[in-house]
């Protein structure tokens, strides 16, 4: 008898579990069909010789492609990549024909319209590049009354533009429409000093094949996997990528593209 009444309460208990059961069963199927029926994500990156561009074959490569392509795969959602100038990359964020993009966000607003990843794939650098033979200034008050060249179309921290905009300094601005003519442009004598980002100026002197020219740090940020808001299932995106940055990392996976 006392068997029989533990048969019988370990079958009431299964019978009351099953519905729970169920319950997880069906949404976990909801999950698998979701990564498997989501169209694929669009994917931005700016162009940027080594680590996003076109190749002989027509196709998307570097170093941030190949990463990104690591973090899609392991996070079980298809996607497709273009390379993108950054005005429509922000715009693209914005209508949601964007829906991730690796980089900082530094353009005054864009930070409403978009979610950010926890992980980090790098540290971007933004240098004050100066021509070489000269002796370094002090950082600000050193450039002050000079011309800087800065690059069209791209952004700066919001402290950087601070700085610059400080009546007291009485800088003037030079634009440079790309880096390698911005680059030039120092070198011509055409400003006093250029500000632009680290790894965009290490690839211009390589082709160039001239010496990295002297510079100061002046600034640095994570670049991170940034997301649409209107991408479908934005927050659950941002978590599905983190995770999946976690079990690369576990594995011993390198995830800074700048060490690559």
């Amino acid at each position: 008898m006392r068997l029989l009444a533990c048969l019988m309460t370990s079958l009431a208990l299964l019978a009351a579990d099953m519905p729970l059961l169920h319950a997880q069963e069906a949404a976990q199927a909801e999950v698998q069909s979701q990564r498997v029926t989501r169209d694929p994500l669009q994917v931005a990156i700016m162009h940027f010789p080594g680590y996003s561009e076109v190749n002989e074959a027509g196709e998307v490569s570097g170093r941030t492609v190949t990463l990104l392509k690591k973090l899609m795969v392991e996070a079980g959602v298809p996607y497709d990549v273009r390379i993108l100038p950054a005005a429509r990359i922000w715009k693209g964020l914005e209508d949601g024909s964007v829906h991730v993009w690796p980089g900082i966000v530094n353009k005054p607003g864009l930070e409403a319209f978009t979610l950010l990843t926890q992980r980090p794939l790098g540290v971007v650098g933004i240098n004050l590049y100066y021509p070489p033979g000269s002796a370094a200034p002090q950082w600000p008050q050193g450039i002050k009354g000079k011309r800087v060249i800065l690059i069209t179309n791209y952004t700066y921290t919001a402290q950087l533009m601070r700085t610059l905009d400080d009546p007291s300094l009485d800088l003037t601005f030079h634009s440079g429409s790309s880096h390698i003519g911005a680059v030039r442009m120092l070198l011509r004598g055409r400003g006093d000093y250029l500000l632009d980002y680290r790894a965009q100026v290490e690839a211009v002197t390589k082709q160039l094949n001239i010496e990295m020219l002297p510079h100061l740090t002046v600034a640095e940020q994570s670049m991170r996997l940034v997301v649409s808001r209107r991408t479908p299932g934005a927050a659950e995106l941002v978590q599905q990528l983190d995770l999946a940055y976690d079990r690369l990392q576990a594995r011993g996976e390198e995830l800074d593209i700048t060490r690559q």
